[in-house]
């Protein structure tokens, strides 16, 4: 519902003779003397300027936080002084327990020190001098397809929750907008590559987009950042990995590593984000552990989708003969238990204890004969 002020300023002539007084010379100066902090902040390393860490003083700092924000639902920034009737925007997300990780500012800044640029940062060029041949290509082609549906929901995911969390958590804030755009600079880039090598863009994946449905569908903050930043980061950031070794040519080799060390951001807070939320909520694992019980079933729908699983057959093989389709289903496999190892002992790491044990995960590769 469109939200709509008592007085409308054309109409205002309080406003307005009041601007005409300060714009005559009559200043008001009534914000000089604001009951905020005087501070005085420099940058402790000038190789890295001024960061948020620097900034994080008196009355300034994050770690001053209450866990529940009560006082400011407004758009004034942390330490400004509230006064008047100042809007409430509705903010849903008001607990730095249920948001916050250790590590969010130092992922700001590196998130604004490694960005990159799709259209001018990767070698377009070497592909046209020394093209893939045409079944490598349209496996490429297929895979990026599905890495745009895939960067498409994570984006969806952060998106989802920025305007509800309290301004309050402005680093925090700051660093969700830059991993929405490390996704939507993945959309660009996976799209170019499908367009760049002459096959254009293949099928979307059912499968996949099922799965990718029900992560964007958690309730709560808390489960949606395990589900997009841990889960889904963690099968994203091995897949890049596993690219990044097999790629069949020098732009594939750079895409993969700079898309790599987005991912990488984005599970090491979704991981610190977990770690901190159970650090203040010790009771609540047994809730994400419910939760992942009941979802971790999508990284098999991602996994498992055709329009993943057999492209990277191919390009792990290096064709379609099939003594090639043998040697890549041995190096997926490989890559499959990789993954899954790896996501279980994040949630390990996070202080999800028990989470390897009690997965299905492991279990399904063993049944699959993976």
């Amino acid at each position: 519902m469109a939200f709509y002020l008592e007085k409308d300023y054309f109409e205002d002539l309080e406003l307005f003779h009041l601007t005409e007084r300060v714009m005559s010379g009559d200043l008001t100066l009534h914000w000089y003397e604001a009951k905020t902090e005087r501070v005085r902040v420099a940058p402790r390393q000038p190789a890295r300027g001024l960061t948020y860490e620097d900034c994080n003083v008196g009355s300034y700092s994050y770690d001053r936080l209450p866990d529940l924000i009560r006082t400011n639902y407004s758009m004034a920034p942390r330490g400004a002084e509230l006064w008047g009737k100042l809007p409430d925007l509705g903010y849903t997300v008001n607990r730095k327990s249920d948001v916050w990780a250790d590590n969010v500012a130092v992922l700001y800044e590196e998130a604004k020190t490694r960005r990159w640029a799709p259209a001018v940062d990767l070698p377009w060029e070497t592909l046209a001098r020394a093209p893939l041949p045409e079944i490598l290509e349209a496996a490429m082609a297929q895979l990026c397809t599905f890495l745009q549906e895939c960067a498409t929901a994570a984006l969806g995911i952060t998106s989802h929750w920025v305007y509800a969390i309290n301004q309050e958590f402005l680093e925090l804030k700051s660093y969700l907008s830059a991993q929405i755009l490390d996704h939507a600079r993945h959309v660009e880039a996976f799209r170019k590559r499908a367009l760049a090598g002459g096959q254009g863009l293949k099928r979307a994946s059912v499968c996949a987009e099922q799965a990718l449905k029900e992560l964007l569908s958690a309730d709560t903050y808390p489960t949606s950042s395990v589900a997009g930043n841990v889960l889904l980061g963690s099968f994203l950031l091995e897949l890049y990995r596993y690219m990044a070794a097999i790629a069949p040519s020098p732009l594939d080799l750079r895409l993969f590593r700079l898309a790599m060390q987005d991912a990488a951001r984005m599970v090491a807070y979704g991981t610190g984000n977990v770690r901190y939320h159970l650090r203040h909520h010790p009771q609540r694992a047994s809730f994400l552990h419910d939760y992942l019980d009941t979802t971790e079933h999508c990284l098999l729908g991602l996994a498992g989708s055709p329009e993943c699983l057999e492209p990277l057959i191919l390009l792990s093989g290096g064709g379609s003969e099939a003594s090639q389709v043998q040697r890549g289903s041995r190096a997926v496999a490989h890559f499959l238990r990789q993954t899954i190892a790896d996501y279980l002992e994040r949630c390990e790491h996070a202080g999800l204890s028990g989470r390897s044990t009690r997965s299905q995960l492991p279990q399904y590769l063993q049944r699959l004969g993976v």
